[in-house]
């Protein structure tokens, strides 16, 4: 009863799309992404229909650069993909999808900055050709290339050598100083033992001298006696 009733049916399309008779496409993207120049990307499209996917199901892709309003055509598939035969993405864009499992995903190589921008991805499966189009906002950045990681590496190990450099010679010198040290040490203790020796020398001496003539009186006596 409720079937028949317009009303009826305006409320249940608008409530429940998907189960209604209201032909559109659900596409769902991965949103935001980040790529790292120089290297290549996939771009997620997948979709859904409530009719089944046919050699009628078509995919195209735009771009629109983030300061313009236009939108260029970057790919197409029908049947077969269709990589764009000229443009900024020439020979960079290839098919990475599957219709049948609805999917119509892409691939870009070698990003470039000129990249920057929303990719669109629209999907037709008549008799559901409306839907809206799901994009993606895709930010190239920076990569470190092979030279600049050459100049890192160089200033880094400069850096390293410098510093090896700086500990060497501040333990050299620390070395040099502890052996003048003790070598001064070593010199101001022989010249205490030298000096001690001197001393005593002479003191041995004076002590011999001051014997002699005790010695020579003696023998005297002992002579003037005999």
């Amino acid at each position: 009863m409720y079937s028949q009733n317009p009303i009826w049916m305006l409320a249940w399309a608008l409530i429940f799309p998907g189960i209604s008779g209201v032909a559109a496409v659900d596409i769902y993207t991965s949103g935001n992404i980040e790529a790292r120049n120089g290297t290549e990307k996939r771009l997620k499209c997948t979709f859904q229909s409530s009719s089944p996917v046919s050699k009628r199901t078509t995919v195209t892709w735009h771009f629109r650069r983030p300061d313009s309003s236009n939108e260029e055509s970057v790919f197409y598939y029908h049947e077969e993909p269709f990589p764009p035969s000229g443009g900024r993405f020439k020979d960079r864009i290839s098919w990475s999808g599957n219709i049948w499992k609805k999917d119509g995903s892409i691939t870009i190589s070698n990003l470039q900055f000129t990249d920057n921008g929303t990719f669109l991805c629209s999907v037709k499966n008549p008799p559901d050709v409306h839907g809206v189009a799901g994009e993606i906002k895709l930010s190239v950045v920076h990569k470190v290339t092979y030279s600049e990681m050459m100049i890192l590496g160089i200033v880094i190990g400069c850096a390293t050598g410098l510093v090896v450099l700086i500990v060497i010679a501040v333990v050299g010198v620390q070395l040099l100083r502890k052996n003048r040290a003790q070598q001064e040490e070593d010199e101001m203790e022989y010249e205490e033992e030298k000096e001690l020796n001197y001393e005593h020398q002479n003191g041995m001496e004076l002590q011999k001298s001051d014997h002699e003539p005790e010695l020579l009186m003696e023998g005297s006596e002992t002579a003037a006696v005999s």
